[in-house]
């Protein structure tokens, strides 16, 4: 009894519980559903907060949405994020990269990024995310390309000015890129922009300068570093790598030219050529430089500017020449571009049009006939502006090639005395009152040339006296012009050693101190030529120069193509040579001054050649060349003659492989150039006793064959009648003649003539 009572007692309580249960769902209300809930939003990439990084700042971001999904974002940069949410910027992306501008002058500024979500029902974060930091940039910089030059040029009231710019970390990955826009200032010297401002000061490189730079803002300062308003006077921006400027005012001006990179930071400590110019504008705008050259000239002819040229000299040259012209222009000097070129040949009418490739011709011989002619040569700029060169030409006739019975000779004197041991000075001449070296003078034109044999005649001869031909019209030597030496079938020109830039001899302005070299072209007319003389290969080329560059030889001191190349183009084209050493030295021990002799080589003594000895001996004895000599032993100019030079001859003519397949001969199985002499001096030493000359045994004298100079298509053998083109045989000795004992010079001179007279050059 007593365990069922408790199971009936638990049962009634479960009943009770669970009926209790049961009225209490019935009587209380369920918890209300949530309600709409706004959008969440974080920066998951982006600077620290406070910190300092480039201008060029990515983000990333996300947002988050409970009751929904997140549609867009919407974001605010700097003063826009004071602006209500809705009106900020909206975009669907989850990251971005924003440039941020700095301040112009420090180069850093503080900003503010926000950015919210937005979910479908269009709720927005009320609490953005945001960050607050510092965008700084490495400033640019810029340089001047192409304009009127830094230093003053007198230019004409058209000019261009270029630039190029540079951003250290303007890149999309942060590294260097080019300038976003630059800035520039054209300041007229002493002048004012505007009314109520003070003007410009007079210029000065350190005053424009320190104002320049002063410039940091959008304007010149408003208070200079001398105190004074010049901010009448801004910047103008431009996007571009040039500005033409047109019709200025004439005056002084300064040009100052600065780069802004795409933060908007502006260049700083701007320096004078490579962003500031100071040039001054005429009332003239002259034009584009034109430069004309030749294949006939050894320099090219001085540069022109502007529609009207300069009167020039006649070039005269040779008949029967092929002549090609090149010119080039520029108008750099201004800042603008050459368009085209035209040329026309004596009928300015025929000017074909204007094209930038037309920089050359040629001219075949039947189209340029003996007589004047007139070369026109037009160049025209990006603004209109016209140059034109005008070159007058002289056609020459060499009448020495027209048949006839004479073999005249012309004798160029391009000595003078230059004191001890050498001819007396007298001022009485044959040719009027001028100081000469008259011994010399009458021993080569009464006792030598009087005496030369031409097929069993005597050669009519003429002399050209150097020195008192330039004395007429008050300049240095003269040498002979092509229509002087167009009347004679051989040249003897005799040279001294005093040659310089300053105090030329007439063989270093007929080779390679003019622009036409009128020997040279009488050379390649047929014409030939007996060359002695002290310092031959200095006379030839340049002569402050010729003994440095000649250590290693021509063929290899000298790129082809370059002006060093060009002008040694006679001891390569004519002469075959490619170093000299020239006994320059004052020492005794060193070899100095010590020719006495030239022996001839193997091929020499066949050719008829002799020794040639120099006439020397002891005052009073009557030799020409006196061997003693007051001053220190070491350093007197007996025995032998000075500045003698001693050769090495190139390898191969004209520093050409193959000379033989290059140039046309008149004989194939000997070299163009054949040494024939060779040096001979005295042995080392005060006393004389020590090792042999420093330039025992090297070339002195050579004789040259006729040949051309490798032109194109023709190859025939050059006999009588098939010579056009080619260059008439030459003989060149490395000594003078005159200090020689006599018999040995009249050999050495009647022998040569026997040779060159013999060319098939001539009728």
């Amino acid at each position: 009894m007593h365990r069922h009572a408790i199971r009936l007692m638990l049962c009634l309580f479960v009943i009770f519980i669970a009926a209790y249960l049961t009225g209490c769902a019935g009587s209380v209300d369920a918890p209300p559903p949530p309600g709409p809930q706004d959008p969440e939003t974080e920066l998951t990439y982006a600077p620290l907060p406070g910190d300092t990084t480039t201008f060029r700042v990515r983000f990333f971001w996300n947002g988050y949405d409970k009751d929904g999904e997140v549609q867009r974002f919407r974001f605010a940069i700097d003063a826009d994020s004071m602006n209500p949410v809705a009106q900020w910027n909206t975009t669907t992306s989850k990251e971005t990269t924003f440039l941020f501008l700095v301040d112009p002058v420090k180069e850093i500024r503080g900003h503010t990024f926000q950015i919210a979500s937005e979910d479908n029902e269009g709720r927005i974060d009320k609490t953005p995310a945001r960050r607050f930091f510092s965008a700084k940039t490495v400033p640019p910089t810029s340089q001047i390309e192409r304009g009127p030059a830094a230093f003053n040029p007198i230019i004409g009231p058209n000019f261009t000015y270029e630039w190029s710019g540079i951003d250290p970390d303007g890149g999309e990955t942060g590294g260097a890129a080019p300038v976003d826009s630059f800035e520039y200032l054209l300041l007229l010297v002493g002048s004012v922009k505007e009314a109520g401002h003070d003007p410009l000061p007079q210029y000065n490189e350190v005053t424009y300068m320190n104002l320049i730079n002063a410039a940091t803002g959008p304007t010149l300062p408003a208070v200079a570093p001398d105190g004074k308003d010049y901010s009448d006077w801004a910047w103008v921006g431009v996007r571009a790598l040039e500005f033409r400027f047109r019709n200025q005012t004439p005056g002084e001006y300064v040009f100052a030219v600065r780069a802004v990179d795409v933060a908007g930071a502006t260049e700083k400590n701007l320096s004078f050529n490579r962003n500031v110019r100071q040039f001054t504008v005429s009332t003239r705008n002259p034009g584009p430089q034109l430069v004309v050259c030749s294949s006939v000239f050894t320099a090219c002819l001085s540069p022109t500017s502007g529609p009207e040229d300069a009167p020039r000299r006649e070039l005269q040259i040779f008949e029967g020449e092929t002549i090609s012209f090149s010119w080039t222009g520029t108008a750099e000097r201004y800042g603008g571009e050459v368009t085209g070129y035209t040329y026309a040949l004596d009928d300015t009418s025929s000017f074909p049009g204007l094209d930038l490739m037309r920089t050359a011709v040629t001219f075949a011989p039947e189209q340029l006939p003996q007589g004047n002619h007139f070369l026109f040569v037009r160049a025209v700029d990006d603004g209109g502006l016209v140059t034109n060169a005008v070159i007058p030409i002289f056609i020459v006739h060499p009448s020495f090639k027209d048949p006839s019975s004479s073999r005249p000779v012309l004798y160029v004197d391009d000595s003078t005395a230059p004191g001890v041991n050498f001819p007396s000075q007298d001022s009485t001449t044959a040719f009027g009152n001028y100081p000469n070296d008259v011994t010399e003078t009458r021993w080569w034109t009464e006792f030598l040339l009087n005496n030369l044999d031409a097929g069993g005649m005597s050669a009519p001869i003429t002399e050209w006296d150097a020195t008192l031909a330039g004395s007429v019209e008050l300049q240095a030597r003269k040498p002979p012009e092509p229509r002087h030496l167009a009347q004679y079938t051989t040249v003897i020109w005799n040279v001294d050693f005093n040659n310089s830039v300053t105090n030329p001899n007439a063989l270093w302005r007929s080779l390679v101190g003019g622009n036409y070299s009128e020997l040279a072209g009488y050379l390649r007319a047929g014409g030939t030529l007996i060359l002695s003389g002290f310092d031959i290969s200095s006379s030839t080329v340049n002569p402050t120069t010729i003994f440095d560059a000649l250590s290693g030889g021509l063929c290899s001191q000298f790129a082809p193509g370059t002006p060093q190349y060009n002008f040694t183009y006679f001891p390569r084209l004519f002469m075959g040579m490619d170093q000299a050493v020239l006994n320059k030295s004052a020492l005794r021990r060193d070899g100095a001054r010590d020719f006495i002799a030239a022996y001839p080589t193997p091929a020499g003594t066949a050719m008829g050649y002799d020794s040639a000895r120099v006439d020397r001996g002891s005052s009073g004895s009557g030799a020409k060349w006196i061997t003693t000599a007051p001053g220190p032993a070491e350093e007197v100019l007996s025995p032998g003659l000075p500045r003698v030079d001693g050769w090495i001859m190139a390898r191969d003519f004209g520093c050409r492989e193959n000379p033989s397949a290059v140039f046309r001969l008149e004989d194939v199985s000997i070299p163009i150039a054949q040494p024939i002499m060779r040096y001979h001096g005295v042995r080392t030493g005060v006393a004389e006793t020590g090792g042999p000359s420093p330039r025992e045994g090297l070339i002195a004298g050579i004789r040259v064959q006729a040949h051309d100079q490798g032109l194109p298509g023709i190859k025939t053998p050059i006999v009588p009648g098939n010579s056009a083109g080619a260059i008439g045989r030459i003989v060149v000795f490395s000594f003078p003649l005159y200090w020689l004992i006599d018999g040995d010079a009249r050999d050495l001179v009647q022998t040569s003539f026997d040779y060159v007279n013999a060319s098939p050059t001539l009728p």
